[in-house]
């Protein structure tokens, strides 16, 4: 077979799963006629923006401050700063986080403590994801700051992307303390008592300004020629003396802002409630199983497409530019199109497998794979040496996109909440949580990140930080890759 069609046969999962995941249902939401008597939408949006000033706080100058710390002070540094930022990595948990603020600011009558949940639920894991990137754009010795350029407005992007969509935050808040009501977001909105016309309203103002974001970051990535490498172990700068009197008190604060965050749900572990009377050993399979699946299958989708895009360039130079199409997804969670995924499995009995979340492209692991496939050509490696390298990066892609499944909420709460037949700790530990006096009342709550999964995903972000991920840079160099060799060739991984 030829190059060519090899090409296009692994492409084609990935252009069938775009089609079933993602175009389908963003026609269907714009058959649907949308009309709405709540002119605040718009306004909802705007709130929703203003959620994302945290995020770009810490993803534009915090992140960027904690990388170039870490850079300078050399291998030693870098792996340091790495291995810290495992923990908030593995302890990621928004849900259980707020569920802890908000029950301590309606003990302690502090309205003021919830909208600071609602800023640093995630604080400590926005600074430890933007910060291994922005690690990898340091890597670059010939242009960093084209890369940090790029790498920063990329993430910006996607904080913006990701505060448009937010919906655990307020949801979690109201339902736990109904007297409280935050700053109303899109999704929050139409998902309490809002029209089908309503809701197809909110997930076209949602998917308009998510598509244009998705498509300059994609641009942007073609444009600069972005790619990733593998760089050197021991990096050509030495390090500087005084760069651990800056990166030690840095690791410090973001230690303490972890601690911050999770102090409260913390505390109300030893007096947990447990499962009461659901059988726990469903409420684990029924949490972590389901986003296995979807993970597995979209991470492998995404790979294949990577390959043919990076390696056998099925539409030769221009191939990566085959990116634009998935581009107005790039940032599309499930709950734009939430609405449209419901109505595929509403109408008959509820089924275990309606908990496996309907997105079968990963479509970042897409990006990430063909960058990072066009690098390894461009370091002269072989298709078989680029598949064996790419094997711990598909790792990694599976196991993130397993946790942030198992700690959603929107989709478990929509597909498996019926007669609560099918279950999973987050929307258990919520609903129930409304219910008690204190947090130790909430069904599950101590399930929702369990201290052997927290250490297992401790162990394994160390090992990805250090074993791995320190090796990848990201290099914008307008050089051309050479031609892949053939796929039965053989070389060293580096």
């Amino acid at each position: 077979m030829s190059r060519t069609r090899l090409g296009w046969l692994l492409l084609t999962p990935a252009l069938l799963a775009l089609l079933w995941s993602y175009v389908i249902p963003t026609a269907m939401t714009f058959d649907i006629d949308g009309s709405t008597r709540d002119s605040s939408y718009p306004e909802y949006l705007g709130r929703a923006a203003l959620l994302a000033v945290v995020p770009l706080v810490l993803t534009l100058l915090a992140a960027p401050a904690l990388a170039w710390a870490a850079q300078r002070a050399g291998r030693r540094g870098r792996l340091v700063t790495r291995i810290v930022l495992c923990v908030p990595l593995a302890g990621f948990a928004p849900a259980a986080y707020l569920l802890g603020w908000t029950f301590l600011s309606r003990d302690e009558g502090r309205p003021d403590s919830v909208f600071l949940a609602l800023a640093v639920a995630s604080a400590g894991a926005v600074i430890a994801a933007a910060t291994t990137v922005y690690l990898a754009a340091f890597r670059d010795a010939d242009r960093p700051k084209g890369s940090l350029y790029v790498v920063g407005a990329v993430l910006a992007a996607a904080s913006l992307a990701g505060a448009l969509q937010v919906f655990t935050a307020p949801y979690v808040v109201v339902v736990a303390d109904p007297f409280h009501r935050p700053m109303t977001t899109p999704l929050g909105a139409a998902l309490y008592g809002a029209e089908p016309g309503e809701q197809s309203v909110v997930s076209l103002l949602l998917l308009v300004p998510l598509a244009v974001l998705g498509l300059l970051a994609t641009w942007l990535l073609l444009r600069s020629r972005a790619r990733i490498e593998f760089a050197p172990v021991v990096g050509t700068e030495p390090p500087r003396r005084g760069a651990w009197l800056l990166l030690a008190p840095l690791l410090v604060l973001l230690l303490a802002i972890v601690a911050l965050t999770a102090g409260p749900w913390w505390q109300s572990l030893p007096d947990a409630n447990g499962s009461g009377d659901f059988s726990a050993a469903e409420i684990y399979r029924d949490t972590w199983l389901p986003p296995l699946i979807s993970a597995v299958v979209s991470v492998l989708v995404a790979a294949l497409g990577g390959y043919a895009l990076g390696v056998l360039r099925p539409l030769g130079e221009r191939s990566e530019q085959a990116l634009l199409l998935f581009a107005p997804w790039l940032f599309v969670g499930i709950g734009p199109l939430v609405f449209a995924y419901e109505n595929r499995i509403t109408g008959g009995d509820p089924r275990w497998f309606d908990l496996v979340p309907p997105v079968w492209v990963s479509i970042p692991a897409l990006v990430v794979f063909t960058l990072f496939f066009r690098g390894r050509l461009a370091q002269g490696a072989t298709a078989k040496a680029a598949v064996r390298s790419a094997i711990p990066l598909a790792g990694i892609a599976v196991v993130v996109h397993w946790m942030l499944g198992a700690q959603d909420l929107l989709w478990p709460a929509m597909a498996g909440n019926d007669g609560y037949t099918h279950i999973t700790t987050t929307p258990l530990a919520t609903m129930t949580a409304g219910l008690g006096e204190s947090l130790t009342r909430a069904l599950a709550v101590d399930m929702i990140l369990p201290l052997p999964v927290f250490m297992a995903l401790l162990g394994l972000a160390i090992l990805a930080q250090v074993g791995y991920l320190d090796r990848l840079a990201i290099r914008t160099e307008a050089r051309r890759a050479p031609a892949a060799q053939e796929p039965d060739g053989d070389d060293a991984d580096d």
